[in-house]
């Protein structure tokens, strides 16, 4: 009897465990290697943003829906906090050296590999004259994500009538920083929670600071309509400096230029949301050096035709390729998929 081909997912992440899903389901034997104690990645900080008006398709409930399938699959082995440290090519695929708590005593054979090692949230420490760290009313999108994910939708419904200011482009399309790139998912997630934090709060003030909004993403044009009607309001400019307010020590004081308006105007802001972009992983040039995979000028793993890298029996899947929402990440991984597969039932070529 033939053996089953092997693949290795490394990352266990939305983009890995959709693509360790759908190998196995084709009956492929994977093995999904995960760096931290659970899998999830960063999806684990994402909140359900349903409101009254019903789902908003942020892909929040995905991951729970992925986890839930991969953990029931006989052909996929799980391995977390264990690391990849080498790779070797070896009889057309490859030897794997493990360390970790689940590392296996030998080489890990694998026949093909999916890297899908995701992306790391910007340092808003990094826009300083923003004040985050600094002003304690400044927080960003993934830490409004992740306590509302942990305390509920209920979490912020002390706002009443506060004024709050969302930030976005913070770390993304900013060539001074080498991130010349729009993140893709921070006006998505920005205009959900606001439409969230509003629906829960009706007197809140709302106020988005924009370079301009990007409509992508699944019924994102009827989110955008939804907000403006919700009464959210849309500043073209974005802030020069945030300090702490002199009439009101608990606030911030925004000056920035309203460039429609041809002015600089100040305001103060209860609660300062930062939209904090994607850059890649602090240890994608390690990932990449193990693997032999190139990059692009921002640092992502560059693939030929989408998911496959110039070395033969390596795919990438997800964000660590580049910037993606759930959704996107977890069709892209099933394109990494079929491509590893038909790479499988090609006589690997």
């Amino acid at each position: 009897m033939q053996e089953r081909p092997r693949v290795v997912v490394v990352g266990g992440g939305i983009a890995g465990l959709e693509a360790a899903t759908n190998l196995a389901e084709r009956g492929v034997s994977v093995t999904l290697v995960e760096r931290a104690p659970r899998l999830g990645g960063n999806g684990l900080t994402v909140c359900c943003k349903a409101i009254d008006g019903g789902c908003q398709l942020c892909g929040g409930c995905l991951l729970m829906e992925r986890l839930a399938a991969v953990g029931h699959l006989p052909r996929v082995r799980i391995l977390t906090e264990t690391t990849v440290k080498a790779a070797v090519p070896q009889n057309g695929g490859f030897s794997l050296f493990l360390s970790g708590a689940s590392a296996p005593a030998d080489p890990l054979t694998a026949d093909a590999v999916i890297v899908a090692t995701g992306f790391d949230p910007v340092d808003a420490r990094t826009k300083g004259p923003y004040g985050y760290g600094l002003l304690p009313m400044v927080t960003t999108g993934e830490e409004v994500e992740r306590r509302l994910r942990l305390e509920g939708q209920g979490a912020y419904d002390g706002l009443g009538a506060a004024r709050v200011a969302f930030v976005q482009c913070v770390g993304s399309r900013d060539e001074h920083a080498s991130r010349g790139y729009c993140s893709q998912v921070c006006c998505r997630y920005a205009l959900r929670l606001a439409r969230l934090l509003r629906a829960r709060n009706p007197e809140l003030q709302v106020s988005v600071f924009k370079m301009d909004i990007q409509h992508g993403g699944r019924d994102f044009a009827a989110c955008w309509q939804a907000a403006s009607a919700d009464g959210i309001r849309f500043v073209a400019g974005l802030p020069a400096v945030v300090r702490r307010s002199t009439a009101n020590p608990e606030a911030a004081t925004f000056i920035y230029d309203n460039i429609l308006g041809d002015t600089v105007r100040q305001e103060d802001f209860d609660l300062v949301v930062l939209s904090v972009g994607m850059q890649p992983r602090g240890d994608a040039t390690q990932v990449a050096d193990i693997w032999g995979i190139n990059r692009d000028r921002f640092g992502f793993f560059a693939a030929d035709e989408e998911t496959r890298t110039l070395v033969p029996g390596v795919f990438v899947a997800g964000s660590c390729q580049a910037p993606r929402a759930l959704a996107e990440s977890a069709a892209h991984a099933r394109r990494a998929a079929e491509a590893c597969y038909r790479y499988l039932a090609e006589g690997r070529s």
